[in-house]
């Protein structure tokens, strides 16, 4: 049995996320708070991979199974975004005279979020009622609007409207109370092998983000490295204080 509070609260939670990030998309929105706003996403995005996602894939797949599944999804992404650079010259929100990438990655990254989401979800509905449950709850619930803020920013980076921007937020929000649900009315046993094949995709997917697309490429540059990496530092911590404070009680 789950509480619907939490199920409420989870949902509120992403859609916070997702809301905050909408000015950014805006033409008068400011370079800097673009920048700001990708690196905080990606220091979020290396922590859940490094914490959360790694960890998991490998519990389920074995070391080589989770390791060839994080370095398979890196390397179709590395080949798409390499695609993505003979067929476009695609302007990224932060800074316009240069980076490009493929345009189907952010409904790749939206998917991987999706996926993730609806798995913590499914393993905060398959816990017991006491503290484990609220432990992991706690921990879903700091990062859930890092999560919607990370997709909010990259779809205004690519260019989306407000209204699918705010659609993405919504579907997004609802992943992780809709998993709880759905594993707390539904019997769900047998399907770690399948949990470990997606800890490992969006593992190596938040990994190229994190690395080719929001941080590398910001901190690279002289401008702003100071605030940019602090936000990156920032996003980090929050994260890993989450999936800390999910294993220790």
């Amino acid at each position: 049995m789950i509480s619907p509070l939490l199920l409420v609260s989870l949902f509120v939670a992403g859609l916070v996320g997702g809301l905050v990030a909408l000015p950014m998309r805006s033409p008068s929105a400011k370079v800097s708070w673009l920048c700001l706003g990708g690196t905080f996403a990606g220091g979020a995005f290396l922590a859940t991979a490094l914490f959360e996602l790694g960890p998991e894939a490998v519990e389920s797949l074995g070391v080589w199974g989770g390791l060839g599944g994080m370095i398979g999804t890196i390397g179709f992404l590395f080949w798409l975004d390499r695609q993505g650079h003979h067929a476009h010259a695609e302007m990224h929100g932060c800074h316009p005279h240069g980076g490009g990438g493929s345009p189907a990655k952010p409904y790749i990254l939206g998917g991987m979020l999706g996926f993730h989401s609806l798995l913590e979800g499914l393993a905060l509905g398959s816990v017991s009622q006491g503290a484990a449950q609220e432990a992991l709850a706690l921990a879903i619930l700091f990062h859930k609007a890092t999560d919607t803020f990370a997709l909010a920013v990259t779809l205004g980076r690519y260019g989306f409207s407000a209204g699918k921007i705010v659609l993405a937020t919504l579907i997004l929000s609802l992943a992780s109370p809709g998993g709880a649900w759905l594993a707390a009315e539904v019997n769900l046993g047998g399907w770690e092998v399948l949990h470990g094949i997606l800890s490992a995709a969006t593992c190596g997917t938040f990994l190229y983000l994190a690395g080719f697309d929001l941080l590398v490429p910001e901190l690279r540059e002289r401008e702003g490295r100071l605030w940019k990496g602090l936000a990156a530092g920032l996003g980090f911590a929050l994260v890993g204080y989450a999936a800390w404070s999910g294993r220790c009680c």
